[in-house]
């Protein structure tokens, strides 16, 4: 995924990681004031909710969320919020923007504020959301999960898929929703296969 910090003018990285802040659950209320202020307090705030994203209660968040068609850091809800909510909050996405009918679009912020994406139907509705995690502290956040961990938390998946090399575990947290965990179905002797990131899915908006 294009990497925004790194081809984003320094001004709109700034604001669009104010924006994160306000778009994302549990998230300060930013004083009028230069946007660096408001990145720095987004950062803080996000680096404090990042402590409690570890181990089994963690997953278990997630998957109560998931009931609910939410992923963590976002108030969105698939099926539900428009994409333009999206955008007003935090302006052009780094890809997908321009396309047409059933796309998926991608912000990345970068500098250890994760990244996410949505699936976006014909009517601009969200039926997925994505969150890649931050991949500068890996021991914290959607990376720090493993398959195993997973299945100690919530058992066997329902079913499990694989799309490439990728595998993913699916969930059922609800009839309107599937939770994906998804990561490597191989890795390297010796390494431990982490979660690359999680999906909450509806395939009723999908099909409209």
């Amino acid at each position: 995924m294009k990497n925004a910090a790194t081809t984003t003018p320094a001004w709109k990285t700034w604001g669009k990681l104010a924006l994160a802040g306000l778009i994302t659950a549990g998230a300060v209320t930013f004083a009028a004031g230069p946007q660096a202020n408001a990145a720095q307090a987004a950062s803080a705030s996000i680096a404090s909710s990042l402590k409690a994203e570890t181990g089994s209660a963690y997953i278990k968040s997630i998957y109560d969320l998931a009931k609910k068609g939410q992923i963590p850091g976002l108030q969105a809800i698939a099926g539900k919020t428009p994409i333009s909510a999206v955008h007003y909050k935090w302006g052009t996405p780094d890809t997908g923007g321009s396309q047409k009918g059933n796309h998926y679009e991608f912000y990345n912020f970068g500098m250890g504020r994760g990244a996410f994406g949505f699936g976006v139907n014909k009517a601009g509705v969200i039926y997925d959301l994505r969150n890649f995690g931050q991949s500068v502290d890996q021991s914290v956040g959607i990376k720090s999960l493993t398959f195993a961990s997973v299945i100690k938390t919530l058992g066997m998946p329902k079913e499990v898929r694989w799309n490439g090399t990728d595998k993913i575990y699916v969930y059922r947290p609800s009839a309107a929703y599937e939770l994906k965990f998804v990561g490597p179905g191989t890795v390297v002797k010796g390494k431990i296969a982490h979660i690359d990131h999680i999906n909450v899915y509806s395939a009723k908006a999908a099909a409209k």
